[in-house]
């Protein structure tokens, strides 16, 4: 026929025709009338380099009714998922990326102020922060010194017995009990201990041997450095050692001598100045040691009376009811006062 030819196709269009018309072949279509024309330059194997094209096959790729071949329909949607796939995986970078950067910004903000960054936390329910609350922060060191009297000892000891100066079976007990006392928790781990020289007049052992169970515990060695004479300074050397060593102290100490000892520690109360049965060895005195700013700004330390405690393992004990303290021999190293309210002191 005659008229003017369409438009020339692109070399991809031509690659399309042998599927047109083999697909109108197999669906029984009449071939379309040819026009003659030069279309594309094809090679190959399959057919000579010029072919006539048909004008419905050019209508046909015009209204987009030839699909593009499957090769190329596979190719474009590997394209896209290859393309997916990197948008996911650049996404997923990015968010690790930020995640990390996060981290690293809250531990560099918790180094600098710890407090600001607990801001920086999630909220969470009430439950929850009652669970996971810290544990209470430690309360300051107690700076106190406890005394005490040596364990029990025999009212008739046999001469030459290990009893005339050191302790009963019962004394004994006492001493472990003490011990028992410390690593149960009930007392405090002590800082320093403290005991009459037993190599000085009177030559007692009991002081020593009534902390030596506890000595070990503790791992501490016993400063008997003092003899029963030398309160005053004992009391010196037991306020700097709980002032230094922000902790407990303990004094084991002959019981006429304690009321004196706890005067030179600072100790005015009542219960502290009265003077100590002979039976009586479960008894615990008490002194806290507290700091207090003068007005001109310097430190100053003052001493407080605790409330008397007890060991906890037994009363009074048979055979001594009295006041061993009265007999003159200890007269002039005694001031206590009585329960009927005599004092005792050294005479002038």
């Amino acid at each position: 026929g005659s008229g003017p030819l369409p438009s020339p196709l692109t070399p991809r269009s031509c690659l399309f025709l042998a599927r047109l018309r083999a697909a109108r072949a197999r669906r029984g279509l009449s071939p379309l009338p040819l026009r003659q024309r030069r279309c594309c330059r094809r090679g190959g194997p399959h057919g000579p380099r010029d072919q006539p094209l048909m004008t419905g096959e050019h209508s046909d790729l015009q209204r987009g009714l030839l699909a593009p071949p499957s090769s190329l329909r596979f190719g474009s949607k590997r394209l896209a998922g290859i393309a997916g796939y990197v948008l996911a995986a650049s996404s997923i970078a990015a968010i690790l990326v930020s995640r990390t950067w996060a981290i690293v910004a809250v531990a560099f903000i918790a180094a600098r102020d710890p407090q600001s960054s607990s801001q920086l936390q999630q909220p969470q329910s009430s439950s929850q922060m009652q669970m996971q609350q810290p544990p209470p922060s430690p309360p300051p060191c107690a700076r106190q010194i406890w005394v005490i009297r040596h364990g029990e000892k025999s009212p008739h000891p046999a001469p030459g017995s290990p009893e005339v100066h050191g302790l009963n079976a019962t004394g004994w007990s006492r001493a472990s009990h003490l011990a028992r006392l410390v690593e149960s928790g009930h007392w405090p781990r002590f800082v320093a201990l403290f005991a009459s020289d037993p190599g000085r007049p009177p030559f007692a052992l009991r002081e020593v041997q009534t902390v030596q169970p506890l000595a070990a515990v503790l791992g501490l060695p016993v400063n008997d450095s003092f003899a029963q004479s030398e309160g005053e300074q004992l009391a010196a050397a037991a306020l700097l050692a709980a002032r230094d060593r922000c902790g407990a102290v303990l004094l084991s100490w002959e019981h006429c001598r304690i009321p004196a000892l706890l005067r030179a520690l600072g100790c005015g109360a009542e219960h502290c100045l009265r003077c100590w049965p002979d039976g009586e060895y479960d008894r615990v005195e008490r002194v806290e040691l507290l700091l207090r700013e003068e007005p001109s700004g310097a430190p100053a330390w003052r001493v407080r009376a605790m409330p008397p405690a007890a060991e906890g393992f037994g009363g009074d004990v048979e055979g001594y009811r009295g006041y061993e303290c009265v007999d003159p021999a200890h007269v002039a190293t005694t001031r206590c006062v009585m329960p009927d309210g005599t004092e005792l002191r050294p005479p002038l």
